[in-house]
Order: C-alpha cells, then sequence, then structure tokens
C-alpha cells in the first residue's frame, strides 16, 4: 500500500480573511459592490445588515446584531443600516440590538465603539448578577448621518443622533445629540465648534 502524501496550499492570512469575506456576503440582507474587510473580523446576525457601495472595514472589525440573548428573544429583529463609501478601521465594534444607521462617506478612526444596547438595567435590583449573566437592554436606537468623521476611541452611547458632517474628537463619550455641521469633544462629548 502506497503512501499518500497530501501537501496542503497554505494561503496568506489577508487571502483567507478575503475567502470568509466572500462567503459572509451571501448571509446579508443587502451589501452594495466592492466591499473589502481586513483579518480576523467577527459577524453576528448578518441577515440583519444592509451595506452600501465601496465599504471598508479594517482588521479585528466586529459587526453583532442580536435578536435574542440569552434564550430571551426580541419582540423586532434588530436593523443595521451602513451607507455608500463608509469606512471603518482597526478594532472597531458595532453591537446592535434595535437599529443602527450610519449615513453616506462617513469615516471611524481605530477603536471606535457604537451601541445601542447594555448589559442589564444598572439597578440596585441586579448587583449579584454577573453583568454577562444580566439580560441585554435595547437602549434607544443611534443615527450617524451621512460625511461624519469619527475620531480614535470614540464611544457612541444607546439613543445618540450625530447630525451630517459633524466630527467627533478622538477619545469622547457621545451620550447626547450632536447637531450637524459641528466639532464635539470629551467626555461626555459636548459641541466646542461650529462649522459654518
Amino acid at each position: 500500500m502506497k503512501n499518500i502524501i497530501i501537501k496542503m496550499i497554505e494561503f496568506p492570512p489577508r487571502a483567507m480573511s478575503r475567502v470568509r469575506w466572500l462567503l459572509y456576503v451571501k448571509s446579508f440582507k443587502t451589501i452594495g459592490k466592492n466591499s473589502h474587510v481586513g483579518k480576523d473580523f467577527s459577524i453576528l446576525g448578518a441577515k440583519y445588515v444592509s451595506i452600501g457601495h465601496d465599504f471598508r472595514a479594517g482588521q479585528n472589525f466586529q459587526l453583532h446584531a442580536f435578536d435574542k440573548y440569552k434564550g430571551v428573544v426580541f419582540q423586532d429583529a434588530p436593523e443595521i443600516m451602513i451607507g455608500n463609501n463608509v469606512t471603518i478601521t482597526d478594532r472597531c465594534y458595532i453591537s446592535c440590538a434595535n437599529r443602527i444607521e450610519i449615513g453616506d462617506g462617513v469615516l471611524f478612526g481605530p477603536n471606535v465603539f457604537i451601541v445601542d444596547n447594555f448589559h442589564g438595567n444598572i439597578s440596585i435590583e441586579e448587583i449579584e448578577i454577573p453583568p454577562n449573566e444580566r439580560p441585554l437592554f435595547r437602549k434607544g436606537r443611534v443615527k450617524i448621518g451621512s460625511n461624519v468623521w469619527i475620531g480614535r476611541n470614540v464611544c457612541v452611547m444607546p439613543g445618540v443622533s450625530i447630525g451630517d458632517n459633524a466630527i467627533i474628537g478622538a477619545n469622547a463619550v457621545v451620550t447626547h445629540d450632536i447637531p450637524a455641521n459641528s466639532v464635539a469633544a470629551g467626555i461626555p462629548a459636548k459641541v466646542i465648534r461650529k462649522l459654518t
């Protein structure tokens, strides 16, 4: 009996990531042409995600849409809508249990975190429950307008709307609406300049 040696073809990590992405593309609700994502991405609930044309995301990108958590099914399905010509750089995380909308021409710096939900209700009744075991609460929709620039390490919290052409400075935590044509920075983020 002859020994059969099969030589495995090794693909570069970038090529493998591209293949994985092309397999995921068929799972999305809709997706436009010319999309690329870096290596080590994580996608959950792709059927609730719509992505426009010319989408780019860096490595370690996470896009999670939850229709249930710990066996509890949400009444309405989550929805993530991403416009055309959106660029999301490395290590960004989008967590959706309700609705997150991102307009056209948006740029995210590294480590941006966008969320429309919380683990638990932040109450004394749940203080003894480990955070990971607390129910997932939908806390309000997030809407990011078109041509918005969100800097490095920014956190966009639930129930927030960011207007068109806004700039959010690095390390800001957005807890309230930011109007269009403005620059916001700080914790919590506040408007520091109007673009007129």
